[in-house]
């Protein structure tokens, strides 16, 4: 049995087992509480999970992106927050994911019209975003210009790419995440519902960006 043929019987336990742990992080601080750095681990704990399903699979590049991104969870839940390492790890995720839309397209060519003009909309949207936050980042504005940067060009690429639509669908949502993280970090907008639909987005943004793009041949 190959590795791949192994990686895909255990792919409804392994992708469940990650989004029971996503779910008991979104639950973490309010319905339990582990003690520090508990909470640390159990953020990091389902990406951590995907990235053994994209290892099992051979997709050793999806499998570095999601642990680059377990590394961003790790910095960000740490006491004090690391933030610039955190955005650094998360900057690297997404270059990686970038990579990956781009041999798409080297191989299979672009998605045509529609994926163009949706690409560019992301783009524009992205663009009014970035300038509107600029004046409220401080010291992270070079940081965080960097990162808006590379997450909406890896947004772009996977619109105009061949991928699964559920691959682009993670690409989408893990910009709408870290959007809604912005508004916090750099605008003070926060309402209730924010910090869940943060993590519920970035979670599914995941679970979908490593089966779009280990079962994408």
């Amino acid at each position: 049995m190959t590795f791949t043929r192994a990686a895909g019987r255990r792919e409804p336990l392994l992708i469940v087992l990650s989004l029971v742990l996503g779910l008991a992080y979104l639950l973490h601080g309010g319905v339990f509480t582990l003690p520090y750095p508990g909470g640390v681990f159990l953020k990091a704990s389902g990406i951590l999970v995907l990235a053994v399903y994209a290892a099992l699979a051979r997709h050793r590049l999806v499998a570095a992106a999601l642990t680059f991104s377990a590394i961003g969870d790790v910095m960000l839940a740490l006491e004090p927050a690391q933030l610039p390492l955190g955005i650094a790890a998360f900057a690297v995720a997404h270059l990686i994911y970038g990579l990956l839309f781009l041999g798409r397209i080297r191989h299979s060519g672009t998605r045509g019209l529609a994926g163009l003009i949706l690409a560019g909309g992301v783009a524009i949207a992205g663009i009014a975003m970035l300038v509107w936050l600029q004046p409220d980042m401080g010291d992270l504005r070079v940081p965080a210009t960097a990162y808006n940067a590379i997450i909406i060009t890896m947004a772009v690429l996977a619109l105009v790419s061949r991928v699964p639509w559920i691959a682009v669908i993670g690409a989408l949502l893990f910009v709408l995440s870290d959007s809604l993280i912005a508004l916090d970090l750099f605008k003070g907008i926060d309402p209730a519902w924010r910090g869940p639909a943060v993590w519920i987005t970035y979670v599914v943004a995941q679970v979908c960006l490593t089966l779009g793009l280990t079962r994408h041949n």
